[in-house]
């Protein structure tokens, strides 16, 4: 590949990214449009981020996009776009199609069809009494003259910067015997004057063209510029005109001048020409240019570095292996105090591995918020997706957000995109009623759908709520005891916590119908899957004729995180430490037996218990044994998980592992400890759910050993009397 093809694709990348932020601010402005229609300022905003698509997608020679950008930008521009009622529709409309175009350009795939867009432009258009304002007339001529994008853009920049830019005709004389070295004469002498931006026929043309045409960017008058163009036998004549535009402090001494001079070389303008005829028209090169670009969405600030995701994470992982390293010095640190206790190097030591600690500590959070985007990156693309998914089903939906600036690790915030779409389109499908219901239920016709996010301690809550009929208890048991998911014995021992939990199994809907939107019952286990995979857990909180809100609980990062460790078995264990609620110590025989499960009473509250490792001993003297208790909080709910011992706290970088190294689910990472250890970490959530669905097949027997192999626990098993599975 050469490199211009990677120029090229380079160019093409980065303008497949702005495209994104230009079309959720066309989605943006169709939102408010719809709101408050015949409003000219978004009118002209959107006419704006079109033209800034058309620019941009004719650089990168996508010229199919561009050429429906610019009738859609003609259309924008005419006086009375404003005031149509379809004009929304046809920014909706537009904004689908540049996505489709732009997947299909990413994909090398069939372009779609552009006919319906082309239809409803053409009904803007051809509305009676039209006409088009003086930009309209401008754009005409300036497509007449074939200037580029780029070209345009460099006037406009030219003028913001202070300089006059010209329009040179020069006609070669008719008796030149080397018209292409005219050309480039009369080039190389404007070149003296400032900035050449464009030249017809371009530099190296091998046309023998009798004219030749420049944009010149400079702070001479235009006297000056005529009379440095005057070269004997090679130029006939000169025509020099101003483009009008914005020009941003112009230099005085020949402003009076340049003006003056201007309204006197200008004649008659040829069709090619980019002056214009009215004195009020808007520059012609950028039609956009007049406006001031007060749209945050559709200029990037100067600041802001573009960096691929994978490089952040390769900085990541080299800090998570520093953090190995400084585990491993403390390590050997330790060991030397302890051989050389009053040894005079061991404070040197102990000093530098501080500093080195605080130093690594301020790199590791510097990186990880490098890392971290405002949730306002996902939350944006929702409004849109209400409007549509609430007409589809004939209801009136307002969407209120809030905590938009909530910041979030980039890769989760990517992954649960797709559990809040199908969250927020179950809200509207079941939550919601229609506007009759609410209003014979004494509510407002327009139901409120929220989207919250917010900080609590080391995790981001995420809250999808509505204020709709909420959910029928009773109704989700009977569908689960249909599905067979649950006896209609085992129901009534539920809480009302898990047999919501329900909701999340594939397939289970209480729908009545499959409709578009909702009844097939996949996408709520899709929610708990996507959670389960970032350790964070979802809980449901319903009241009856009131709302359902769904709280996502998840970790600001997957990267790094402070974990207790702990043994079973012999064998090293860590969970989040932000999942721990507190340690306790206790005696066999303060567990008691309640059906299936170990139970402990911990200060007047029954909180089940989880035996990771061996059963119950059978001795006699067993009450006497004590044990380690971590009182964990998963979701609403608490459960002890019963260990062998504790090894204290670590800062532990995650390191994924794949279905050949563990097989079991119950594992989500590991980690190297400074003395060489490896260290599993659990995923709690999983562990809970797998104690919730054991049951043992011995009556009176309780579940044990979930951390143990399956050998492991079939030896136990036929070695202890009754009493355990």
């Amino acid at each position: 590949m050469s490199q211009s093809d990677d120029r090229m694709a380079e160019l093409r990348e980065l303008f497949f990214e702005s495209a994104q932020e230009l079309l959720q601010a066309l989605n943006d402005e169709a939102l408010k449009l719809e709101k408050h229609p015949g409003d000219s300022e978004i009118v002209r905003t959107l006419r704006r981020i079109v033209h800034t698509l058309k620019g941009d997608a004719a650089a990168c020679g996508y010229r199919e996009l561009s050429e429906v950008a610019h009738e859609l930008e003609d259309a924008l521009a005419l006086e009375s776009a404003a005031a149509h009622t379809i004009l929304a529709e046809v920014a909706f409309t537009a904004a689908d199609l540049f996505s489709a175009m732009l997947a299909a350009y990413r994909k090398r795939a069939k372009l779609p069809s552009r006919d319906p867009l082309r239809k409803m432009v053409k009904k803007l258009t051809q509305e009676p009494g039209t006409k088009s304002s003086g930009r309209k007339k401008a754009a005409v001529t300036a497509k007449t003259l074939g200037w580029t994008e780029y070209e345009k853009l460099a006037v406009q920049k030219a003028q913001e910067a202070g300089k006059f830019v010209y329009h040179v005709q020069a006609q070669i004389d008719p008796h030149c015997a080397m018209p292409i070295a005219a050309r480039q004469l009369v080039q190389n002498a404007l070149a003296g004057m400032g900035e050449v931006l464009a030249a017809r026929p371009e530099a190296g043309s091998p046309a023998p063209a009798k004219q030749a045409e420049f944009l010149l960017a400079t702070d001479k008058s235009s006297e000056e510029v005529s009379a440095k163009c005057q070269i004997p036998t090679i130029v006939a004549s000169i025509k020099t005109a101003m483009l009008p535009g914005k020009v941003a402090a112009a230099p005085r001494r020949a402003a009076k001048k340049a003006a003056k001079s201007a309204e006197s070389e200008i004649v008659a303008p040829a069709p090619e020409t980019l002056a214009t005829e009215e004195p009020d028209a808007a520059p012609v090169v950028d039609e956009s240019a007049s406006e001031p670009a007060t749209q945050p969405h559709t200029t990037l600030a100067e600041n802001i570095l573009r960096v691929d995701s994978e490089r952040i994470d390769s900085v990541l992982n080299l800090v998570g292996e520093l953090i190995i390293g400084k585990s491993m010095l403390q390590q050997a640190l330790n060991e030397f105090s302890k051989t050389y206790p009053k040894d005079v190097l061991r404070g040197r030591f102990a000093d530098a591995m501080a500093f080195q600690a605080r130093v690594l500590n301020d790199l590791q959070r510097s990186v990880m918020k490098i890392r971290m985007v405002p949730v306002e990156q996902l939350f944006r693309r929702f409004p849109r997706m209400v409007r549509d998914v609430a007409r589809q089903c004939g209801k009136d939906v307002e969407l209120v957000l809030t905590g938009q600036d909530t910041d979030l690790d980039k890769s989760i915030l990517d992954a649960i995109a797709e559990p809040l779409t199908h969250l927020v389109r179950n809200a509207i499908g079941h939550g919601l009623e229609s506007a009759e219901e609410r209003q014979q239920a004494g509510k407002s016709a327009k139901g409120t759908l929220r989207l919250r996010a917010y900080h609590q301690g080391n995790q981001v809550i995420v809250e999808v709520s509505d204020d709709g009929r909420g959910m029928d208890v009773n109704r989700i048991k009977g569908k689960a005891i249909q599905l067979g998911l649950v006896t209609a014995e085992d129901v009534t021992r539920l809480s009302e916590a898990e047999i919501l939990d329900f909701v999340f199994r594939p397939g289970f809907s209480t729908a009545e119908e499959v409709t578009e939107v909702s009844g097939r019952g996949v996408g709520m286990d899709v929610v708990q899957s996507v959670m389960h995979r970032l350790k964070g857990t979802v809980h449901i909180d319903t009241h009856a004729g009131q709302g359902t809100t769904f709280r996502l609980k998840l970790p600001l990062t997957l990267a790094i995180i402070k974990a207790l460790l702990f043994q079973v078995q012999q064998q090293l264990y860590a969970i989040p430490l932000n999942s721990v609620v507190e340690i306790a110590r206790t005696r066999e025989s303060e567990v008691h037996q309640v059906d299936h499960y170990e139970v402990l009473q911990l200060r007047n509250q029954v909180l089940p218990l989880v035996r990771l490792g061996r059963p119950r001993s059978e001795n006699p003297d067993r009450g006497a044994n004590k044990l380690f208790v971590l009182v964990t909080s998963v979701g609403e709910r608490k459960f002890g998980l019963i260990v062998d011992g504790l090894e204290g706290e670590e800062e532990l970088v995650i390191k994924a592992l794949d279905d050949h190294a563990v097989s079991t689910d119950l594992v989500s990472g590991a980690s190297i400890l400074g003395d060489g250890r490896v260290v599993l970490i659990l995923n709690l959530s999983t562990v809970v759910e797998h104690f919730a669905r054991t049951r043992p097949s011995e009556p009176g027997a309780v579940s044990f050993g979930m951390l143990l192999s399956q050998s492991d626990r079939e030896l136990l098993s036929r070695n202890t009397a009754g009493g355990v599975s």
